[in-house]
């Protein structure tokens, strides 16, 4: 009897010690499991961990290319601006010479005019039709349009290249008194007489002997 009770509780308590080792190797199995799901999860944010950080290094390398770009087109944007500093001081001296030349013209012009008014001047000195006529207003009247075609003539004259005595080397002092105005009739005509062409009489006349009064037109012989 003793015996059979012996044996039943041997039996349960190895029935017990095995259900214990199979609970525990279940329970370590499923742990198992879990860890492997955890370890697959991680394996997913592992890649796409990975997957951003090749995105991230793309686009670092396209910001690096861009920022050599960026500094190749400022370098270039540098040198331009060099060049247009320099064009634009090359600019200032070309107008700075360009100014004193213009200066220059302008005082050749004011001496020319000065030198051709000397010369009207002197050649009223030694003509006896201004000198004897004693008609100052007169004398006004016929000078004041034909100095204003004389300033005209200089100012043409300096547009056209500088005048004819500059360009062939002339000195003013030695052109004849005809070439003084080529406008005024009289003064023309007493360039080609010349003043050894004047009567004994002391009467202005022209080349065919005829009297001339103070504007250089011929008097009728009735008179």
């Amino acid at each position: 009897m003793w015996v059979i009770i012996i044996v039943v509780v041997l039996a349960v308590i190895i029935a017990a010690i095995v259900a214990a080792t199979r609970g525990r190797e279940g329970a370590r199995i499923e742990r198992a499991d879990d860890l492997r799901q955890r370890a697959h999860e991680n394996d997913r944010l592992l890649a796409a961990r990975q997957e951003r950080a090749e995105d991230l290094t793309t686009r670092a390398e396209a910001v690096r290319q861009d920022a050599l770009t960026e500094t190749e087109r400022a370098e270039e944007l540098r040198q331009a601006a060099a060049e247009a500093e320099e064009r634009a001081a090359l600019a200032a001296e070309e107008a700075e010479l360009r100014d004193d030349e213009a200066r220059h013209s302008r005082h050749a012009l004011d001496e020319l005019e000065r030198e051709r008014e000397e010369k009207l001047r002197k050649a009223d000195e030694i003509d006896p039709r201004v000198r004897d006529s004693g008609q100052h207003d007169a004398d006004h009247e016929r000078h004041a349009p034909q100095d204003h075609d004389r300033r005209d003539d200089v100012h043409l004259d300096d547009e056209a290249g500088h005048t004819a005595h500059h360009d062939h080397g002339t000195p003013d002092a030695a052109r004849p008194d005809h070439d003084v105005s080529q406008t005024d009739g009289h003064r023309e005509q007493r360039g080609h007489r010349g003043v050894g062409d004047i009567a004994d009489d002391d009467v202005p006349r022209d080349e065919h002997g005829r009297r001339l009064d103070p504007y250089g037109n011929p008097v009728p012989e009735d008179r």
